[in-house]
């Protein structure tokens, strides 16, 4: 990545960041209740073969009630457990145990892995984090470029869905991309559903 894309991407993370740290915890909750009754709705979301969600981290747009809702229908649900500079998802059930990962995030601490047949099988949704989203399907993540490999690798495989998932002030002009840089198919706030054109 050149100089000039880095700091540009710097200079987005941090100023989102401030952003974030902004908002109250009743108002982070009573949208993230917004995104996820958004997410819920979707057909896609409902009808997945494998649903792939993540827990969040407390400045972000809490997850927890769609995981909650994915298991209460039976779906298959997966999490994401961070291995080195990959992800691995894992199977995960109500009575799932998690712990915080080196990088602070929550994760399974065990869980029966994703197989590539399981995305093979039928249509997949992965819902993805992100600092910063524009309306082309850019996403800006932490740095680690862990679900730009991850979607990567998975779109080699099958047809998966990547859903960003963020509030509407995460919503920006333009993300600064680089070739290896993972577009989403649609970004799910409290306020809208952004599907953008030609992502793939």
């Amino acid at each position: 990545m050149s100089e000039a894309a880095a700091s540009l991407k710097a200079r987005l993370r941090a100023r989102v960041r401030e952003r974030l740290a902004s908002v109250a915890a009743s108002d982070r909750m009573a949208k993230s209740e917004r995104i996820v009754a958004r997410l819920d709705a979707l057909g896609t979301v409902r009808a997945a073969h494998a649903l792939l969600v993540y827990l969040s981290l407390p400045s972000e747009a809490a997850t927890d009630a769609l995981l909650a809702a994915a298991l209460g229908r039976d779906q298959r649900v997966f999490a994401p457990r961070v291995d080195g500079p990959h992800l691995r998802f894992v199977r995960v059930a109500f009575e799932t145990k998690w712990g915080h990962s080196t990088l602070g995030v929550l994760e399974p601490e065990a869980g029966d892995p994703l197989e590539p047949a399981d995305l093979r099988t039928g249509r997949s949704v992965v819902v993805v984090p992100g600092l910063a989203f524009d309306e082309n399907g850019g996403r800006l993540g932490r740095g680690g470029g862990h679900y730009d490999r991850f979607l990567r690798e998975a779109r080699r495989a099958a047809p998966i869905e990547a859903i960003g998932v963020a509030f509407e002030l995460q919503i920006v002009a333009e993300v600064p991309r680089v070739a290896h840089d993972e577009r989403v198919d649609r970004i799910v706030t409290e306020t809208r559903e952004i599907v953008p054109r030609g992502v793939r």
